[in-house]
């Protein structure tokens, strides 16, 4: 999915949001059906119906929780849970919250209830958050991505060894990263199969410390952010902006837009001069 509207990003939509996966405790998918609005958590795998875009709200730290369908969910005062609201008001606003392992939790911000659910039981009444409550968030994008730092307003590339967020403009494969989801966090893998660690190595193996989780931020500034086991989040740091877990709160500089990669190609005239947007001397 394209940028819309001034957004960038591979999964958002117009309204700021991002198309996702909720998976409950079960490892099951929230779903709704085609026909009547009706709503469970029975899926077992991402597609059309377990498709969700979590809208963010322009100015509240909320978000709307937007079926493929174009309806929302909703939580009323007992507790019920439907998704038929084709309009956002106060009772479709649910706050996120983070668990330590990384999972999300929605508590609806009129009621104060979290949202739990197990095939078709779906319901809003939990006070506190237990294991029922807790959602893994499986992007629900194409792996290949460019990584745009939302305060330097540059993209993630490999450069000495490095990750670092320096590029203006997205180009060639050493500015290509996968999103790979594993055991429900992601990790950033680069062009030549090394992944990211929390250190700012790139190693070709994969442990823990190149698992992250996500984290939303809604507003003008808004992004995600990616946060480490031991609670720090990526960011560009020093003056080559080297990308490492550093900062364990979510500011600018730890927040990051994705972008779809397109095919890059050069061009040459019949003269076997490279075609170019800058005028020859």
């Amino acid at each position: 999915m394209t940028a819309v509207n001034g957004v960038n990003g591979v999964n958002k939509s117009a309204e700021t949001g991002w198309k996702v996966g909720l998976i409950n405790s079960a490892q099951k998918y929230l779903t709704a059906e085609s026909f009547g609005c009706k709503i469970n958590v029975s899926g077992t795998a991402l597609k059309k119906k377990q498709t969700f875009v979590l809208v963010q709200d322009p100015v509240e730290e909320v978000v709307y929780i937007k079926s493929h369908l174009g309806r929302y969910l909703s939580a009323d005062k007992r507790s019920n849970v439907t998704c038929e609201a084709e309009e956002v008001g106060q009772t479709e606003k649910f706050v996120v919250e983070y668990s330590k392992d990384g999972r999300w939790a929605f508590r609806n911000l009129v009621h104060g209830n979290y949202l739990s659910g197990n095939e078709d039981n779906l319901k809003c009444s939990a006070k506190t958050i237990g294991d029922q409550e807790l959602w893994v968030v499986q992007l629900s994008i194409h792996p290949q991505v460019h990584l745009r730092n939302v305060n330097r307003k540059r993209y993630a590339h490999v450069c000495d060894e490095q990750l670092q967020v320096t590029q203006t403009i997205p180009w060639g494969e050493k500015a290509l990263l996968f999103l790979d989801f594993v055991d429900g966090k992601y990790a950033l893998k680069t062009f030549d199969n090394r992944y990211l660690h929390t250190s700012g190595e790139l190693s070709e193996q994969l442990s823990d410390t190149a698992k992250f989780t996500l984290e939303i931020k809604s507003g003008q500034n808004g992004g995600l952010a990616f946060r480490d086991s031991a609670g720090c989040c990526l960011t560009g740091v020093g003056p080559s902006a080297t990308m490492k877990g550093r900062n364990k709160t979510v500011g600018k500089d730890e927040l990051f837009t994705l972008e779809d990669t397109h095919p890059q190609v050069v061009l040459f005239a019949y003269t076997n001069r490279k075609v170019s947007i800058k005028q020859s001397e």
